[in-house]
């Protein structure tokens, strides 16, 4: 039997998409809204696979993602987000996560990317080929989007998160989640190490 837990912070968000998998015989599914006890229920089960929301207000679904992987390895982590899941393919190509799937995603659509992940598989839209066509093969060197590029810009200029969000017109979380995607692609754990490691690879 497939244990799996869903992680978001909108209760009646978080009853449908449990619903997704009520019909699936295989799947155990289980939910959690209070995200400041994850650490606990991570600690007393163990899942086969985390299906994270990425804006979890107190904290974030990327931040979840790097708990699941340093104490289960093994664990499937799909990303589950009402924003653009191309926002994200970065952290696929660089394993950080096994998946994104969008919230708007048909119920089967969601169902195959879990199964696809338990077979070692990865279920993608069209668009993903678009982007890993816009990469740079020769150079192989880490790409950031135009928005995490810009927030470190931001960053650099001596914005808080508070102000970068009211210069790009997004919320604050929205941007919290995108340095929590940064943190994770440069493998630093601060702003000012991130806008650090950008220089130097060039990548602003």
């Amino acid at each position: 039997m497939i244990k799996l837990l869903l992680v978001d912070d909108h209760p009646l968000i978080l009853e449908g998409s449990k619903q997704i998998f009520g019909n699936a015989p295989d799947i155990i599914a289980d939910t959690l809204v209070n995200v400041q006890a994850f650490p606990e229920v991570l600690a007393e089960k163990q899942y086969d696979v985390f299906l994270l929301d990425i804006n979890l207000g107190v904290s974030n679904g990327l931040e979840l993602a790097e708990q699941v992987r340093a104490k289960y390895p093994p664990a499937i982590v799909i990303l589950y987000t009402g924003e653009k899941v191309e926002d994200y393919y970065a952290l696929l190509v660089e394993k950080k996560i096994d998946n994104v799937v969008s919230k708007t995603a048909s119920k089967d659509t969601i169902l195959r990317a879990v199964y696809a992940a338990l077979n070692n598989e990865v279920l993608l839209p069209k668009s993903f080929i678009d982007y890993m066509q816009q990469q740079k093969p020769v150079k192989k060197k880490l790409q950031l989007n135009q928005r995490e590029k810009r927030i470190l810009e931001l960053i650099r200029e001596g914005y808080t998160n508070k102000a970068i969000a009211l210069e790009l017109d997004l919320a604050q979380r929205t941007i919290e989640s995108n340095l929590s995607q940064i943190y994770m692609l440069l493998n630093v754990s601060t702003r000012a190490d991130a806008t650090i490691k950008a220089v130097e690879l060039e990548l602003i």
